[in-house]
């Protein structure tokens, strides 16, 4: 029950008749088993619960290999489960999760592309037009702290600067769930 003086409180009571908002991602009794050569499986997770409500913020922590990267996957509907569910905004993930944007943990920036070229790239898909991708882009590469670096290619900046790129990448796409690797 919500105190009288709690910031979130309601002075009436049809905020409480209101249904709950679905998470923005669900995982429900996740399993997810790779198959290896031989005839041999890899349970990488098993019987997962999570849910992660529009808003909010969840680390995953945990020692390498022990599925952070296989939950994201599935969430980003990269990686099909062997059972259990992935749910987005309360709708079954079928394919790729396109309510996301992905920062995985290696950059995948082109090499032959500069840091503003490589944004806009994002933007190609959507048929935005040259001109307003390239004010986009600058845009997000200045929010990122790399206004002066629009011009360099991917070996000419640091591994942060790299990162900044690829997160500004995601970003010009104005995802609803952002999962970082």
């Amino acid at each position: 029950m919500a105190l009288p003086d709690h910031p979130h409180a309601s002075a009436g009571a049809s905020a409480l008749s209101q249904p709950a908002a679905a998470p923005a991602v669900a995982l429900g009794g996740l399993d997810i088993t790779f198959h290896l050569e031989g005839g041999q499986r890899y349970q990488a997770v098993t019987g997962i619960d999570l849910s992660v409500t529009a808003g909010e913020f969840v680390s995953v922590v945990g020692p390498t290999g022990c599925g952070k990267s296989t939950l994201l996957n599935a969430a980003a509907g990269l990686l099909t489960p062997s059972s259990g569910t992935v749910t987005i905004f309360g709708e079954a993930l079928s394919g790729l999760n396109r309510r996301a944007g992905y920062l995985f943990q290696a950059d995948a920036l082109m090499p032959w592309k500069t840091a503003l070229d490589n944004v806009k790239v994002a933007l190609e898909p959507m048929g935005v037009s040259d001109a307003e991708a390239d004010k986009r882009a600058r845009d997000w590469l200045a929010r990122v702290g790399l206004r002066a670096f629009v011009d360099r290619y991917p070996h000419m900046l640091s591994g942060g600067q790299r990162k900044r790129v690829a997160l500004a990448q995601v970003l010009i796409r104005n995802p609803e769930i952002l999962l970082m690797d």
